[in-house]
């Protein structure tokens, strides 16, 4: 039996791109963007809002609208292994945050994927558009199908009972 180090790590809260919160700090309302772990480059709205002094909000929000959120967090005070943790549970470790326009410091960074149609928010960029309601009928639709269904089943029951009965 062998025994193992277990390292809880407490991750700060992080509010969700679709209701951003804190102080804007950057914002792009075009151009090329990079997302930390991810190769591929972006174009569209990017706003940066800082939360605290040690966690950041990217939002990144392309014309397709399906955005990507990065939760960025300092970690000068973690230890090798609450990184190496981390790193385990999905975040991407970024040894000088100055290349990503942030403080000259180490942080791991966590990408998610939400749905950005009309911006950061809901506010401008994106595509600029709102797509309308989606149609979830009428009544008279609905009575329409509730009549017509009601007469289908009765007629069945009536064709097999003549069926049944002409075959005795």
């Amino acid at each position: 039996m062998t025994v193992q180090n277990i390292y809880a790590v407490i991750i700060p809260p992080f509010p969700s791109c679709i209701n951003p919160t804190g102080e804007l700090i950057a914002q792009f309302s075009d151009g090329i963007h990079g997302i930390p772990g991810d190769s591929n480059t972006y174009t569209g709205l990017d706003e940066v809002y800082k939360l605290t002094d040690f966690t950041v909000l990217q939002c990144l929000c392309p014309a397709d609208g399906q955005g990507i959120q990065t939760n960025w967090w300092r970690v000068k005070e973690l230890t090798e292994e609450e990184i190496t943790t981390l790193r385990r549970s999905g975040w991407t470790f970024i040894s000088d945050g100055s290349a990503w326009g942030l403080d000259n410091a180490p942080y791991v960074a966590k990408n998610l994927n939400y749905v950005c149609i009309g911006g950061v928010g809901g506010k401008g960029g994106g595509n600029g558009s709102v797509l309308g309601l989606a149609s979830t009928g009428n009544i008279k639709k609905i009575f329409i199908l509730s009549i017509s269904s009601i007469f289908l089943i009765l007629a069945g029951l009536y064709l097999k009972k003549t069926y049944v009965n002409q075959n005795i």
